[in-house]
């Protein structure tokens, strides 16, 4: 696993290190914000390790840029602010996990697991990059230049307006995980978006009619109360 730790605390970022290392992970520290932004930007990590208080740049800042930039490197936030208010941003701007410290090595050995397991998983499932310009899974696929969504069994193919296209990009390379109505909102208008869940329903309704009309092997599943999930039909299309 290639891990990025992203921690001013130098006895900390040496102890996280030493851990990881010893497993046999590849891991590299930034103690500085600017550092570990530009470090994650022009590198692929497993997953990200992301303190808040940080020089040069905030933790909030660059986890924003991060998936203002389309990057979905799995996050988890390792702070010492225990608000809710606190996690809830975190969230918010895209994170996956949030561990307070002080805490115990153990537990962020293990989170830190599940979320690279998520990530292959992904993969191994079907959603996968082609190239620099396409993502599939299943039988669809996203062409990132032209915007156009094809079932790729019948080349049956039509062209997403920019909000569907963006929803759909993040739905497809967030394969099989729930996001919740603040994190779709979050991504698609902005953390201080006044848009209410009401437009994003809109959207999810245009896209899910676009599948059915394409025939593809994949539903956008609601789960009541907590949010949506890009999953593939057993069986089929419906």
């Amino acid at each position: 696993m290639k891990l990025l730790i992203v921690e001013d605390e130098y006895r900390l970022a040496d102890m996280l290190k030493d851990w990881f290392t010893k497993k046999g992970d590849k891991v590299t520290v930034c103690v500085n914000g600017m550092d570990g932004y530009n470090t994650a930007k022009e590198n692929k990590f497993d997953v990200i390790i992301l303190d808040l208080m940080l020089p040069g740049k905030d933790g909030f800042s660059i986890l924003s840029d991060l998936r203002k930039n389309k990057d979905n490197t799995p996050i988890l936030i390792l702070s010492a602010r225990d608000e809710l208010e606190d996690k809830l941003k975190g969230f918010k701007f895209g994170a996956e996990d949030y561990l307070t410290k002080p805490f115990h090595i153990e537990e962020l050995d293990a989170r830190v697991s599940v979320l690279a397991k998520k990530a292959r998983d992904k993969i191994e499932n079907g959603s996968y990059q082609n190239d620099d310009n396409c993502i599939r899974f299943a039988n669809l696929s996203l062409d990132k230049n032209s915007h156009i969504l094809k079932n790729v069994d019948s080349e049956l193919s039509v062209a997403l307006p920019s909000k569907e296209y963006t929803l759909m990009e993040y739905f497809l390379t967030n394969v099989n995980q729930l996001l919740s109505k603040d994190q779709i909102t979050t991504y698609i208008w902005g953390y201080d978006t006044d848009v209410s869940y009401n437009n994003e329903e809109v959207y999810i309704s245009f896209l899910r009619k676009k599948l059915r009309y394409l025939g593809c092997d994949i539903t956008i599943e609601t789960i009541r109360g907590s949010g949506y999930r890009l999953r593939k039909i057993n069986g089929g299309a419906i």
